[in-house]
């Protein structure tokens, strides 16, 4: 993962993969907070709000995950999740900005074996990314999620198919700024999730309040992408690192 070992200047004492999980804890706890988790409400009960919340809450799952695998030294598993919960947010995207209204029915669906059928024909990564580049109003997320995929797709397919990164890492070991940066890409994502859930909640003040996070934990994030988005009340604020 080519992002994965860029260090962050002037924050040495994060340097350690304890301390970024401990910072990637409390990135997580006021993320929550910023969105009012447990009193958080959708904008409406439409089938495409639902099953983009779910998505993005998904990836969010992902993500929590991701940390404790790194906490339980298991270096492997936690970091092929990163191409989980990088196909979730953008299955969470991909919901909201570009899916059909019969791709979304497919989707809400109650579960069984004809729904998942159909459902399985639906598009996957490649596919949900070259749709959401038709959709002007999904540039902005377009942004972060195509550059994530673009830096970490070959080594995090490796990881999950038991290829070569997986094998060497296995024996070689995992260099800390690896894990370290394994853990600011999932930080990265799970900022995104929380972002496109204050989108898909219609707050603009849960907006900000989200946007707000990207600059307390600046140092907890992956480096900032070239072109940056403005706070506006997009999705695209999430793109920011």
């Amino acid at each position: 993962m080519t992002q994965a070992a860029t260090p962050h200047d002037g924050d040495p004492e994060l340097d350690t993969p304890g301390r970024a999980l401990a910072r990637a804890d409390q990135l997580d706890e006021a993320l929550m907070a910023a969105i009012a988790a447990e009193q958080y409400r959708p904008y409406d009960g439409s089938a495409r709000i639902n099953a983009s919340v779910s998505a993005a809450c998904v990836a969010l799952e992902h993500g929590r995950a991701l940390r404790v695998l790194v906490a339980q030294a298991l270096p492997t598993a936690a970091l092929s999740l990163l191409r989980l919960q990088h196909e979730a947010l953008t299955r969470a995207v991909w919901l909201l900005y570009a899916a059909t209204d019969l791709a979304v029915e497919k989707l809400a669906a109650p579960l069984s074996k004809e729904t998942e059928a159909a459902a399985s024909r639906l598009p996957m990564l490649a596919d949900m990314l070259k749709q959401l580049a038709d959709k002007p109003t999904a540039a902005q997320p377009l942004l972060g999620l195509q550059a994530f995929k673009d830096n970490n797709a070959a080594a995090l397919n490796s990881f999950v198919h038991g290829g070569i990164h997986a094998l060497h890492r296995r024996a070689q070991g995992f260099p800390e700024p690896l894990v370290i940066g394994a853990l600011r890409n999932c930080n990265g994502l799970l900022l995104m999730a929380g972002m496109m859930l204050a989108v898909l909640a219609g707050s603009q003040s849960m907006v900000r309040r989200v946007g707000r996070l990207q600059v307390e934990f600046a140092a907890d994030l992956p480096p900032p992408l070239q072109t940056q988005a403005h706070a506006d009340g997009t999705v695209g604020q999430a793109q920011e690192h």
